[in-house]
């Protein structure tokens, strides 16, 4: 059984590593590194076309070279000895090694490109090309950014690979919990197959595609408050609200970190939340900046981050851009959002969504008491023994703290009640997403099928697309099965899904699942 209360992490795939401020006026160089970093190749091309072949310039090409993904042309330029030991070397080689031979699918329309470094992933084109050209256009009407073509995304296997095509040390990727990176002109995505419940992978991406519009809109000089900010803000805006967007919210998760004074200043982040000592820092951290950046828009209307980010782009500071477009500087506006939230009342949180601190003792025990009888319940259902299933989750008793909020547990439960023939049992489970605490891929595809069984056709397919925004490689999800014991055979109904269905079926196969 997964723990829920981790999901508010995911958004570290939208994890920025912010470069330091760029000069506007110191050569060539500088200026190509400025236009590189703001997704100006063909002008950052043309300075450099003109410039000599020192070092710094050939540095530049380098970084260029990376950033539209021709490592192997980075690589040869970094094969000078005076730039072998450079941190783009290290970058270019890591490149070279995961896009080596990789699958491409273009949309040549839209202007996307995505390469897999497993191809079994390909499977999910035609739901990321859809989340990409949604992002995008919501992003344009956000931010007032417009987007060099193609927007690249590469989708890796495991955080070693992202470690390498991103710089972002792989300790850090283990510690945080990060499962995407927005760098070097690029999305670099983990495949949901790599986590063992997905995790939700098209939201993740909107908000990497948030990085890169930040980017481009302030040249790479927003400041890691304003980036992930921003980020947190966008990642549901390209589609239709839903039931987990704020919940919890962002201030109620602060209420208990100033509780605990585990809060962060604002400008004193450091480089990156990806690289913060553990989970429930960085948990705290995007509920800062997520709070602090909604407050400033909600505060200023439409046009605040827009023209904030323009000031940004002009070649200004952070403070001196937040002057120029409010009047006020950072700490004005920190002391002014800080009363803010002293002002709300206070939202306690479930226990599911408490930090690790809090999960230990006699709440801890009980979780680690429900997941062990989880896990055995899971594997006597996968042989058959549903009875037995279903008397160890009885064992956890009505007043577990793992009930009802934790949809891992009632996914559990409606599967069990299923396969001892008790449907109607099942269908309370998983009737509505206010029970459950977080999104959970396989929750949502069962209460597709019980929708579906029930005739609600609309709110059935709206459950399987949920379903596969969090978990596509859930054969559940993937094939909309109509019962858990047909699962293994009978195809979708609609034939443009066989594809991911046939995918996920092969994954949840493969011996490397166990």
């Amino acid at each position: 059984m997964s723990m829920r209360w981790v999901a508010w992490l995911v958004p570290l795939a939208a994890t920025a590593v912010v470069a330091p401020a760029h000069s506007f006026d110191q050569g060539p160089a500088r200026r190509a590194q400025a236009l590189t970093a703001g997704l100006d190749y063909e002008q950052a091309r043309a300075e450099l076309e003109a410039a000599e072949d020192d070092p710094l310039n050939a540095l530049e090409r380098a970084r260029l070279a990376i950033y539209e993904l021709d490592c192997d042309g980075a690589a040869v330029i970094l094969g000078r000895p005076e730039l072998q030991k450079s941190e783009l070397a290290d970058i270019a080689r890591g490149c070279q090694r995961v896009t080596a031979a990789l699958a491409i699918d273009r949309d040549e329309e839209q202007g996307i490109e995505v390469r897999w470094q497993d191809e079994h992933d390909r499977a999910l084109a035609p739901l990321l090309f859809e989340t990409v050209t949604k992002a995008r256009d919501a992003l344009s009407r956000d931010l007032g950014v417009d987007w060099p073509r193609p927007t690249r995304i590469v989708v890796v296997r495991d955080l070693l690979s992202l470690s390498a095509m991103t710089g972002l040390p792989y300790k850090s990727a283990q510690t945080t919990g990060t499962v995407a990176v927005a760098k070097w002109g690029r999305v670099t995505l983990l495949s949901p197959r790599a986590s063992r419940d997905g995790y939700p992978w098209r939201d993740t991406l909107a908000h990497e595609l948030t990085h890169l519009a930040v980017t481009r809109g302030s040249r790479d000089r927003a400041p890691l408050w304003l980036q992930e900010g921003i980020a947190k803000r966008e990642e549901v805006r390209w589609r239709p609200g839903g039931p987990y967007d704020d919940r919890p919210s962002a201030e109620a998760i602060l209420s208990r970190a100033l509780e605990q004074s585990a809060t962060f200043l604002l400008d004193k982040l450091g480089p990156s939340i990806a690289m913060l000592p553990s989970a429930d820092a960085a948990m705290v951290a995007f509920a800062e900046v997520t709070s602090f950046v909604r407050f400033y828009a909600q505060t200023l209307g439409d046009e605040a981050l827009p023209k904030l980010l323009f000031e940004l782009k002009t070649g200004k500071g952070p403070d001196e851009a937040l002057v120029a477009a409010t009047g006020k500087d950072l700490h004005a506006w920190e002391g002014k959002w800080r009363a803010y939230l002293s002002s709300r009342p206070r939202e306690p949180l479930p226990p599911l969504w408490l930090g690790s601190e809090s999960r230990r003792g006699t709440a801890g025990a009980a979780l680690r008491d429900a997941r062990d009888r989880s896990r055995l319940a899971e594997l006597l259902l996968a042989r058959g023994h549903a009875a037995q299933a279903l008397d160890e989750l009885g064992a956890l008793g009505a007043a577990s703290i793992t009930q009802p909020s934790d949809p891992g547990s009632c996914a559990l439960r409606a599967r069990a009640l299923e396969a001892a023939g008790r449907r109607s049992e099942s269908e309370p489970l998983v009737a509505d997403p206010a029970l459950v605490v977080s999104s959970y891929g396989p929750w949502w595809a069962l209460r597709g099928r019980a929708k579906r069984a029930q005739g609600e056709q609309s709110a059935a397919m709206a459950s399987f697309l949920e379903a596969l925004a969090t978990d596509p490689f859930a054969p559940e999800a993937a094939c909309e099965c109509k019962s858990g014991a047909a699962c293994g055979a009978e195809p979708p109904d609609d034939p443009a899904k066989a594809p991911l269905c046939d995918a996920a079926r092969a994954w949840s196969q493969s011996p490397l699942d166990e």
